[in-house]
Formats: C-alpha cells, sequence, structure tokens
C-alpha cells in the first residue's frame, strides 16, 4: 500500500455552527483534491445538538428545548441519528481523498474498517474498547463512541465523539431519545448505558488517545502523519450560515400523509401529498437517522418519483434503483418502499374512516400487509387504554373498571366498546403492556384497537410486533411521558400528568367496529 501524507490539526473548543462549518470546508478540500491526502482535525463542541445528513429536527430533536438552553442546533456532513455533543467529548474528523484506491469498499465495510481502528487505538490506551456494527464503539458493553460517514465518489469523511464525561440529563433534554436502544430489557437510566474514559479511574491522557488513534489510522488506512497543528486560537467569520432551521414535519400533518418505520440502519420517514382522487403522488420527501450514498439520494429519489401515477408508482420505484449507483448502511431499498407504501396507506386511511389527513396522521397500524386497517378494526375485540388517559384523581386510573361518569374522554371509550360487546383493559406499565399482549395472543385474539403517544410507540414497537396481533392505535395528545421525560414513572405506573384521547378520531374508527354478533358471526 502506497503510503500516503497525513495532516492533522487541533481546533479546540468552539460553537457547534463553527465545527460544522470546518467539517464542509475539509470535506470539500478533500473532494477537489488532486493528491491522496489524508486530513484529521481533532476538536471540541460548545453545547450543540448534531443532526445526521438525513434528518428534520422536528423528528430527531427537542428544539424549543435546545433554543432555551441555549444548545446549538447543527447538520452534520455524515449520516446517522442525531448526538448531543459538548466539550466532554473528544471529537475527530478525518477525510480521505480518492479513497477508491483502496478497491471498491461499500459503507458497512468501510464503518467496519474505520470503526475497528478506533476501537484498536482506544485498546492500545489500555482501554477494553471493541467495535459493534452498525456504528458504535463499546468499552465492556457500553457505548464509549459513535461513528458516522459520508462518501462521495472521490473521497471519504469519517467523524465521531469519544466520551469523556457525560452530561445525562442535558442529552436527553436535547434529543427525542430512542430509549428502547438504550435499555432492550426495560428502562434503566441513560447514564448506566454509556461508558466514559473516565470511568473508575483518571483515564488515559487526551494526547494520549490522540496519538493511538492516529498510530491505528495509519496502519488500517497507509498514512503518514506530520506532526499536530494547534489552530485552537484561529479566528473563525461566517458561522452562523449552518445553523439548521428547525424543519418539523409534525406540524405540518393537516397537508401531508406521515409514515415511519424501523430499520437496524435507523429510522425512515416518508411524507406525501397526492392529488385530489388519491391517484397521481404530487410530492414526496425522505429523511431519516440513516447513513447512505450518495448525499442527494432521498431528493434525487423524491425528484424522480414526484407526478407519478400512483399505479405506475413500483415500476417507478424499481428503476430508480436500477439506475443509479448507492449504498445503504443497515438498510434497504425495500426499506424505502415500504415507508413509502405505508405513507400511501394513510390517504387509504382517511377514506375507510373519514378522517382528515391530519386525523389519519394519528393512526398506528400494526399489521403485515396487505391488511387494511379497516379490515383489522372490523375483527376487533379488545381495546387498550392508557392508565395516564384517565384523570390522576380517578380511583379507577389503575384498573380496568370505569363508571363512565362522564368527566373525561377514557368513559367514552369504555362506553364505545361496551356497546360493541368489547374487553377494555387499562394499561398500567410497560410490563403489563407486555404481558396483556401475551394473553391475548394465547386467547386467540384477532386484532384489538388502541391508544397511545406515537413516540411511546416508536419506542416499544418491538413489543407490539413480538406480539404479533394486528391493531390499529390512535395517538394522543397532551403532557405525555416522553415529551416530559419521565418514562420511568410511566414504566413503573407512577406517571402523574394526564394525556387526553382524540375523541372525534376515536368515534369514527369505532364506527367500523360491527355489533359483537355479527363480529362472530
Amino acid at each position: 500500500m502506497t503510503t500516503r501524507a497525513g495532516l492533522v490539526v487541533d481546533t479546540g473548543l468552539r460553537s457547534g455552527p463553527e465545527n460544522i462549518r470546518l467539517d464542509r470546508e475539509q470535506w470539500r478540500a478533500a473532494q477537489e483534491a488532486e493528491t491522496p491526502v489524508c486530513h484529521v482535525r481533532f476538536h471540541r463542541y460548545r453545547p450543540s445538538a448534531a443532526l445526521g445528513a438525513f434528518e428534520t429536527a422536528g423528528h430527531a430533536l427537542h428544539a424549543e428545548c435546545c433554543r432555551s438552553h441555549g444548545i446549538d442546533i447543527v447538520r452534520r456532513v455524515s449520516g446517522g441519528e442525531a448526538v448531543y455533543l459538548d466539550a466532554d467529548q473528544l471529537c475527530w474528523t478525518l477525510t480521505l481523498a480518492h479513497p477508491i484506491a483502496w478497491g471498491e469498499m461499500r459503507l458497512a465495510q468501510w464503518m467496519a474498517r474505520l470503526g475497528d481502528s478506533v476501537a484498536g487505538g482506544l485498546r492500545r490506551a489500555g482501554v477494553h474498547a471493541s467495535f459493534v456494527p452498525p456504528n458504535d464503539i463499546e468499552a465492556e458493553g457500553r457505548k464509549l463512541a459513535s461513528c458516522f460517514l459520508a462518501l462521495s465518489d472521490s473521497a471519504l469523511l469519517f467523524q465521531g465523539g469519544i466520551l469523556l464525561g457525560f452530561d445525562t440529563e442535558t442529552m436527553m433534554k436535547a434529543l427525542r431519545v430512542p430509549t428502547e436502544k438504550l435499555s432492550l430489557d426495560g428502562i434503566r437510566s441513560a447514564r448506566q448505558r454509556f461508558a466514559t474514559l473516565g470511568d473508575g479511574s483518571a483515564g488515559p491522557e487526551i494526547s494520549t488517545i490522540e496519538q493511538h488513534l492516529l498510530d491505528s489510522w495509519a496502519e488500517q488506512l497507509g498514512v503518514e502523519f506530520g506532526p499536530k497543528v494547534n489552530l485552537a486560537q484561529a479566528p473563525v467569520t461566517d458561522a452562523d450560515n449552518h445553523v439548521v432551521p428547525a424543519e418539523n414535519w409534525n406540524a405540518e400533518t393537516d397537508s401531508w400523509h406521515l409514515a415511519w418505520m424501523k430499520t437496524p440502519g435507523g429510522l425512515l420517514y416518508a411524507r406525501l401529498r397526492l392529488n385530489s382522487d388519491g391517484d397521481v403522488l404530487q410530492q414526496v420527501e425522505f429523511a431519516g437517522g440513516v447513513q447512505a450514498y450518495p448525499a442527494y439520494l432521498f431528493t434525487s429519489l423524491a425528484s424522480w418519483l414526484a407526478k407519478t401515477r400512483v399505479a405506475w408508482l413500483e415500476d417507478r420505484f424499481n428503476d430508480f434503483f436500477r439506475t443509479y449507483p448507492h449504498d445503504l448502511l443497515g438498510f434497504t431499498a425495500e426499506d424505502i418502499r415500504h415507508v413509502l407504501n405505508l405513507a400511501l396507506d394513510r390517504y387509504a386511511q382517511q377514506v375507510q374512516f373519514v378522517l382528515t389527513s391530519e386525523q389519519a396522521n394519528t393512526l398506528m397500524v400494526h399489521a403485515p400487509p396487505p391488511q387494511e386497517a379497516a379490515d383489522i378494526v372490523r375483527v376487533a375485540s379488545v381495546m387498550l387504554v392508557p392508565y395516564c388517559a384517565k384523570p390522576s384523581w380517578c380511583e379507577w386510573r389503575h384498573s380496568d373498571e370505569c363508571p363512565d361518569c362522564g368527566l373525561c374522554e377514557v368513559g367514552e371509550a369504555y362506553r364505545l366498546a361496551r356497546e360493541r360487546g368489547m374487553r377494555v383493559v387499562t394499561i398500567t406499565h410497560f410490563e403489563h403492556l407486555q404481558t396483556t399482549l401475551g394473553k391475548l395472543r394465547a386467547a386467540g385474539v384477532r386484532s384489538y384497537v388502541g391508544m397511545c403517544c406515537r413516540t411511546f410507540f416508536i419506542k416499544r414497537e418491538y413489543a407490539f410486533r413480538e406480539a404479533g396481533i394486528p391493531a390499529v392505535l390512535m395517538d394522543i395528545t397532551g403532557t405525555n411521558c416522553c415529551e416530559l421525560q419521565q418514562e420511568d414513572l410511566a414504566y413503573a405506573g407512577k406517571f402523574q400528568a394526564e394525556t387526553r384521547l382524540n375523541l372525534d378520531v376515536l368515534r369514527k374508527v369505532m364506527q367500523r367496529v360491527p355489533p359483537v354478533m355479527e363480529r362472530m358471526g
């Protein structure tokens, strides 16, 4: 392997916009370089929430909280999920011009190779680190660093941050953290899921960590690095250009049909507009906490599909991925097509239940395709109600009973269910949900309806999936546990705030549930 020249700089502690500007300059220089140079920049962040290249702020961040706490919102060059960054993280940005010299390598291969090199550098410093796909560095099973990639035809960018310390409270306030990813066996504190270099001891010196990382990258990439140049005091101008507007798809639900799905590579989102007859796709957009090549993949696909008749969408979609080179880390083109189809299903649900587009976006349908929401509701025999929708003063808040006193929306839900001979279960905590779903499956329940907040459904989707029972769930509003970051209390059944049911949506959905005798027949 030919030895490449390697440049190393340290730009010190800077604001989020300043660091993003420097990333973009470094990335542009790598793509324009005529020689195969490698450039590493070590840096620190003032408090910032950094979105991945394909994310929207409304999906990934608590934007208002970030603003009120002086946390910059920025967008990385690389893909992946949003992260909280501050001075307690040692960050790097590595760019490599003309990576094709090492042969054809895909995103997953580059991530494994470079992630292993980070873990190897940490092991040289005495840290028991390992790379865990798709993009984490762990120490004894706890996340120590995250890594992200961007690829072009002429350059590669690899960046990440190693935790020196960890401000759990601020991170939880800034990000819409997928809690189930932090703990698969229940909600534990986020701090227990993360490791830091200072855990249990003073930890290795930062300069030692940096040198071991450089040594590891030098061996992996055939680079000879020169001495590090300190640019911590260099002036930076025009930095505010890279502050990200807090675009929020959830605030425009009256004019779009929205959908999402989870993949091993991250959450995928799609939103679209159809013509008045519902047979032409007027406009579509894609987003997600994912890593993909090229950087304009989603926008190109959206342009390719616009103004296409719905009946021709599948062929048009397949033509795009046959025509354009692409690379997806942890998800597939079929996943993108599936989330597109879920967004199209919103229109069908709007028609079936006589809803507005905004109301249709509050539905969460869990079912294997091609089963439609109306068919699921038609055979539903159970209704699940979250205890937090009952008033905090209600003596039946943690009980399956409800006297239908008329003082809250839940009484109306019970009345609608009783009229149709449906059993109602008040879900009091997460284990109760899992146990209830298991009992419903064992009893041969064909389907059910229920209510929960969308954030909870995204975070706990695996529990509904593992139960394997078709369901139509309706989003609840108000001060839910996810927005208040009190999921640990909700998990234990001790959440005190109240949520609200959307009675108009509930009534329209329940109109499709037939009387008990008709359903049994």
